[in-house]
């Protein structure tokens, strides 16, 4: 099945005003599957497999895993043969928290990267 899903405690796709003008059209005209913690992530990716576009926030709450904790997480299902890596799969981080941002872009790109490498 191929969906997109959007990670966020707080806001809705159309909420994420600040992305490139190239991404507005995405969050505003998508199909989007709204997660909001770690445990809707898990629940969904394992009803559905993953979706084909995942759009990060960093920053889910106090004392709660993060959107980092997640793309790890995502990633260690894939490598551990539980769900395939989507065919046509993307990913955007959404979030305000430039540090949290950039570790999850930075961890995802490496990560696609050497997934695409292995097929």
């Amino acid at each position: 099945m191929t969906y997109n899903m959007f990670i966020d405690d707080e806001r809705v796709p159309h909420d994420v005003t600040w992305a490139a003008q190239v991404d507005q059209e995405i969050y505003n005209n998508g199909q989007w599957i709204v997660v909001r913690d770690y445990d809707e992530v898990v629940e969904c990716i394992m009803n559905l497999g993953l979706p084909s576009l995942v759009s990060f926030d960093h920053d889910l709450g106090e004392n709660t895993p993060t959107g980092y904790d997640i793309a790890k997480m995502m990633c260690d299902l894939i490598l551990d043969g539980v769900v395939l890596l989507p065919e046509d799969f993307r990913f955007r981080v959404h979030s305000k928290n430039p540090v949290g941002k950039k570790n999850i872009e930075e961890y995802m790109r490496a990560f696609v990267n050497y997934a695409l490498s292995e097929k």
